[in-house]
């Protein structure tokens, strides 16, 4: 006689928490993916960064220096521009105030320096501190002129480099500075590089060569070439790859981590750039979309805003963002909730129809324990 294999009281219960389990580990996954590549990239880079970082630092203090022998001179702020080519586009309102502070304290401790046109070069927070926050106590600053005449691309590359080694970019800000960058130098639109780089990480890692394009990162120009040419990629694919690494990007880390920025909405580009939130934190807010909270996309947006206006005041960790993003699409969107379970139906039937007086002392001391045990799990998930 065939044994039946009828699930245990404590198995159900079992199945029934690994498939919640599951359902939430499901949506965690591509976090997690594109958070240990990022990682990994920040391990890789972290000695180059701080090496090419102590040498542009000191190059542009020898180039004020000499500016400065050249003649340091005062302008208005009003006669001063904003380079358009500048990567860095996110100057928040308490970055702006607290230069502001120091400047009405201290004084402007560095010149400004201008490219032909009085074009900022390096200074632009400092500009915008004396043009927002001091007028009109303070209408001039110290500045001196590079004599110079950059082209685009050239101007946009140093700008670009400026920023990566003295303070780090935000993904954003960096996203949007590559793909220019790729526009500029390789007269690539946005989705082609996009979508070139995306098949070429897909590549890669198919074939496990996700670390060796890593270690391509902190070589010479002449040795990432060779390294890429040895992936057997296509010629825009190469152009991309070689273009990132030239500006110590892992590509992967850019595939999972700073391009995805370019797709979030313009309320939350807006709240990176004037309001310091993070990219962690916007990309986990993104999911506030009309497609997952099954509304009307003007409703979507009130919602994001009210949870990134959250997230923003009470400081929320990533993780935080993440419970409060899933918790708001459950509440906004219950049809999203996993399907009921037809084995807990079944065992919700079974155990109301025992009848208790069939069964041993013992018996029922032990399923009372288990059914009280997990009574108490069951009432504080609910509370």
């Amino acid at each position: 006689m065939t044994k039946l294999n009828k699930p245990s009281v404590l198995g159900m219960f079992a199945s029934a928490a690994d498939s919640q389990q599951i359902f939430g580990l499901e949506e965690r996954v591509e976090d997690l993916q594109a958070e240990i590549t990022r990682l990994k990239d920040e391990q890789a880079q972290g000695k180059l960064a701080e090496e090419e970082r102590t040498l542009l630092n000191q190059t542009i203090e020898d180039l004020r220096e000499h500016l400065k022998a050249s003649g340091i001179f005062k302008i208005h702020y009003s006669e001063v521009r904003p380079n358009p080519k500048q990567a860095r586009q996110t100057f928040t309102s308490d970055s702006i105030r607290s230069m502001a502070v120091s400047i009405r304290e201290s004084g402007q401790q560095q010149p400004i320096i201008l490219l032909p046109g009085n074009l900022i070069f390096d200074g632009e927070r400092r500009w915008r501190s004396v043009a927002e926050e001091l007028q009109p106590e303070i209408e001039t600053l110290d500045a001196v002129m590079l004599q110079k005449v950059l082209s685009e691309e050239e101007l946009h590359t140093r700008t670009l480099l400026t920023s990566l080694h003295r303070e780090g970019l935000n993904e954003l800000d960096l996203a949007e500075g590559l793909i220019q960058q790729a526009k500029l130098a390789l007269e690539f639109e946005q989705e082609e590089v996009v979508r070139a780089l995306r098949r070429a990480i897909a590549r890669l890692n198919a074939k496990k060569l996700l670390p060796q394009l890593t270690e391509l990162v902190i070589l010479t120009r002449k040795e990432q070439s060779e390294g890429i040419k040895e992936f057997n990629l296509d010629e825009i694919e190469q152009s991309i790859l070689l273009l990132l690494l030239r500006f110590q990007q892992n590509p992967a880390s850019v595939d999972a981590n700073v391009f995805p920025c370019l797709r979030l909405s313009e309320d939350l580009k807006i709240a990176i750039r004037e309001s310091g939130l993070g990219a962690n934190h916007a990309r986990s807010l993104q999911k506030l979309n009309s497609k997952n909270l099954k509304i009307e996309e003007t409703k979507a947006l009130k919602i994001r805003q009210d949870a990134t206006s959250q997230v923003l005041q009470e400081r929320l960790t990533v993780a935080q963002t993440r419970f409060l993003v899933a918790q708001t699409i459950a509440e906004h969107a219950p049809e999203t909730k996993p399907k009921p379970s037809p084995q807990i139906s079944s065992l919700i039937r079974d155990v109301s129809a025992t009848k208790v007086e069939d069964i041993q002392q013992d018996q029922l001391r032990d399923l009372l324990a288990v059914l009280e045990a997990k009574a108490k799990e069951i009432r504080k998930k609910l509370d």
